[in-house]
């Protein structure tokens, strides 16, 4: 998905949420927005916004001193979403469509977006609409990625957000483990889940976790490591979690890939097809 002109106010709020996280004198503060409208004013619009979102991390990332602005956000819904994984366990159980439920907890968790300025992540907000999640109309086909979830024999998920990931075990939980390569980012971007994260809530004791050799809030094939691409060209079905995964994967040809997603920028909605708000499946 290219950048349009519709995302240009976007982009440059990012540069003031990014501009805010930065600690330091005010000399080096002006020194980072300034190399930031830089970057900015060079951005191709050819290009999709997690590209544009990577590269003010790396302006941004020498002035943090090694801090990760986003770790106490990262381990506030992380808590989070195991202490409710239990009750959306029985849940699913009990419910008379277990998989349709799952696959609508999973998608209602990319509710837990920080990359998405116009999102606030309160935690009893996010905890009440994940909770409501069955009341949830889909936009899309279910019965594809269904058919196609439960026939595969190698599944790449590419995950999104810490907390969301957490959820996304409901899915993943109709397939033998071993079948599922679960793919993070290497370098900590937003609140996207790094490998800390998916050890820190277990992932890694049960699937098999890689680091995707990326600091994009996306997957940009071209900038990840040969592991992931070697997972990718592999498998026979590939979850896309997110809009950032969305963004930078929603050109490529590639019918293995199902994106899920909650359509929380108009857009991304728009690109798709939905109104905004909507828990989309999207296959290619």
């Amino acid at each position: 998905m290219k950048t349009c002109i519709d995302c240009i106010p976007c982009l440059g709020k990012q540069i003031v949420e990014v501009a805010r996280m930065l600690d330091g004198d005010e000399a080096k503060q002006k020194e980072a927005v300034e190399k930031m409208m830089a970057a900015f004013a060079g951005f191709d619009l050819a290009d999709p916004p997690p590209v544009f979102a990577q590269s003010l991390a790396r302006i941004a990332r020498p002035y943090l001193d090694g801090r990760d602005p986003f770790h106490e956000i990262k381990v506030r819904f992380n808590t989070l979403a195991m202490h409710i994984l239990p009750d959306l366990e029985e849940k699913v159980k009990e419910a008379p469509d277990p998989f349709g439920l799952a696959v609508r907890l999973c998608i209602v968790g990319n509710i837990i977006d920080s990359g998405v300025v116009s999102v606030k992540l309160e935690e009893d907000i996010v905890e009440q609409e994940i909770m409501n999640a069955s009341r949830e109309e889909l936009f899309g086909d279910i019965e594809p990625l269904r058919e196609r979830f439960l026939g595969a024999e190698k599944i790449l998920w590419l995950a999104d957000n810490a907390g969301e990931i957490v959820l996304d075990q409901l899915l993943m939980s109709f397939v033998d483990p071993e079948k599922i390569t679960i793919a993070v980012r290497s370098i900590p971007i937003l609140n996207d889940a790094t490998m800390t994260d998916a050890e820190e809530i277990g992932l890694t004791r049960k699937y098999r976790v890689i680091e995707n050799g990326s600091d994009a809030p996306g997957t940009i094939l071209s900038d990840c490591s040969p592991e992931l691409v070697e997972a990718f060209e592999q498998s026979d079905l590939i979850i896309s979690k997110g809009q950032g995964n969305y963004e930078t994967l929603s050109d490529l040809p590639d019918s293995r890939i199902f994106f899920l997603l909650k359509a929380k920028c108009p857009i991304v909605a728009r690109d798709v097809g939905c109104r905004i708000g909507r828990l989309v499946i999207r296959n290619q």
